[in-house]
């Protein structure tokens, strides 16, 4: 599934996305009803497009602009933009040649040796070990820092183009609650599929389970947080 980069025309306003069709059936699809021409710029061709593209998302997402609410525009210039791609299609490789060997060492037996360490290994530990620190740092500072946003937000939905930080509510299935309501019923479905919860209830009788589960619930109420566009 390939990720692709798509620029606006001739400007310096770049959208980046995945399809599991061709990139020319997405600038087909989008063209409709669009004043503005996006033209394939380039293609990462990777097997980890997930990850990849939300690489992309969080690398670049000071750059971000927002066209008609949508949150795929990055703003670079396109020598820039080239430089950002190559990279992250060098690393991305890297990491999948890296990943396959692993996986099959997984595989392997080891044995009681240990080899001397090179000057490589060495660079490499020392590498992970201020990767490690740094980032243990970063997510202080980086909770501290979303601390006071929380804070300034208070009881308000968010702060316009920083952040919001609003309540939701999501229905959790409550068994205790089905029991009790209906010991009956509970035990006769408990009986036949063993457990409330499980693949070969909801296979067998779906409007039955959905029934039940959208029936005996207990709310949970929560705030989501959600960093906005960076003026």
């Amino acid at each position: 599934m390939p990720v692709y980069v798509l620029r606006e025309g001739t400007t310096n306003n770049f959208k980046i996305g995945r399809t599991s069709g061709t990139v020319e059936g997405v600038i087909k699809r989008l063209r409709t009803g669009n004043p503005r021409p996006l033209n394939k710029f380039a293609v990462v061709e990777t097997d980890q497009e997930s990850a990849c593209e939300a690489f992309f998302h969080r690398h670049l997402r000071e750059r971000r602009v927002v066209w008609g609410g949508g949150w795929e525009f990055f703003e670079f210039e396109p020598a820039e933009m080239e430089a950002i791609i190559a990279e992250i299609q060098r690393m991305f490789d890297e990491r999948s040649e890296i990943r396959d060997a692993v996986e099959q060492l997984k595989l392997e037996t080891t044995t009681d040796d240990l080899l001397e360490p090179t000057e490589k290994d060495t660079e490499i530990m020392s590498r992970l070990l201020l990767i490690e620190k740094e980032q243990e740092l970063l997510t202080l500072e980086a909770e501290m820092l979303k601390g006071k946003l929380m804070q300034r937000i208070g009881k308000t939905s968010g702060i316009r183009g920083i952040a919001t930080w609003k309540t939701k509510m999501t229905r959790m299935y409550y068994e205790d609650l089905f029991r009790n309501s209906d010991p009956e019923r509970y035990q006769e479905i408990l009986e036949k599929y063993y457990c409330l919860d499980t693949t070969a209830w909801k296979a067998a009788k779906p409007d039955e389970y959905k029934e039940v589960q959208t029936t005996y619930f207990s709310p949970r109420i929560s705030r989501a947080f959600l960093l906005q566009k960076v003026s």
